[in-house]
């Protein structure tokens, strides 16, 4: 038996053809309007989780970006005081050297000691460095100073710090890597207190500071030391950084195949549909005025 289909046929289904049409169209048109080729999970499951695992792990890389950037600024600022730190030790054993011989006189030890008292006082500015409120050699901790200033009562050069005792670190890989951004401060400035201290009381007391310039060399090192881990530190993070970038760069290409519509592809395609819907139409107007002419008959 033959099916026999009418017009009622004919025109429901090319009224459901229309509103398909419309529909692809509505589609398109928001391709078009976003640049995006993946505008809701329920276009392409598959394509969806694998945008929503690329962007997953675009957060964590920026996240890493932002940790390697403040490790980096404050390594900076390390390095940068440290270079402070060696030229005051450098001034304090000019100073020894140039008092180590008897032509000078108890006065100008005196003196000596009033400036050797001024690069204690810079030094301890210097083991005191903070960025945006956080204490470089004290873990980066906020508030108080770790190290105690020369003019309080019971000042101490071999236990002016009073900050953190463990450095701080930051995760610099997917991997959970880290890296230690700082070193306690007794341990970076302690032994160059001391030996400015006492290369202080030595001059008060009007005696031949010569002791104190192997003393002074030692403490100049051990500032040297930890300026070459701090450099060594900081490269390691340059170049985490530049994975970082480069990861970000990749990642940001995935997310843009797996998301980005081609912008031509989706013009051509919108106006394909809109033709369509256009010969669609027209086709229901000639089988409605074929359904009129019917009907009169």
């Amino acid at each position: 038996m033959i099916a026999r289909v009418t017009h009622g046929m004919l025109f429901d289904r090319l009224t459901q053809q229309v509103r398909e049409l419309q529909n692809r169209i509505g589609m398109a048109q928001e391709r078009v309007s976003t640049q995006k080729d993946l505008i809701r999970a329920s276009d392409d499951p598959s394509a969806a989780a694998r945008a929503s695992r690329l962007h997953s792990e675009g957060a964590d890389l920026r996240t890493l970006e932002d940790a390697v950037g403040l490790g980096l600024t404050m390594l900076s600022a390390q390095d940068a005081a440290l270079a402070q730190a060696e030229a005051i030790l450098v001034r304090a054993r000019e100073i020894a050297t140039q008092h180590s011989n008897s032509i000078h006189d108890t006065e100008a030890r005196l003196q000596a000691a009033r400036e050797v008292e001024e690069l204690e006082r810079g030094l301890l500015t210097v083991a005191n460095t903070a960025v945006g409120g956080r204490h470089v050699f004290a873990g980066l901790a906020t508030g108080a100073p770790p190290f105690a200033q020369f003019d309080d009562p019971a000042f101490d050069p071999a236990g002016a710090y009073s900050g953190p005792a463990d450095p701080f670190e930051l995760r610099s890989g997917p991997d959970d890597a880290r890296t230690r951004i700082t070193t306690p401060g007794n341990e970076v400035f302690t032994s160059a207190l001391v030996a400015l201290d006492e290369l202080r009381l030595t001059l008060e007391a009007g005696t031949t500071p010569t002791d104190h310039i192997d003393t002074l060399a030692q403490a100049s090192a051990d500032l040297g030391a930890e300026r070459s881990s701090v450099g060594g530190r900081a490269r390691r993070l340059e170049a985490r950084s530049s994975e970082i970038l480069d990861g970000l760069q990749h990642n940001a290409g995935e997310i843009g195949r797996t998301e980005d519509a081609d912008p031509i592809a989706a013009i051509v395609e919108l106006q394909r549909l809109t033709t369509a819907l256009q010969a669609a139409l027209q086709s229901g107007r000639v089988l409605q005025e074929s359904l009129l002419d019917h009907l009169r008959f």
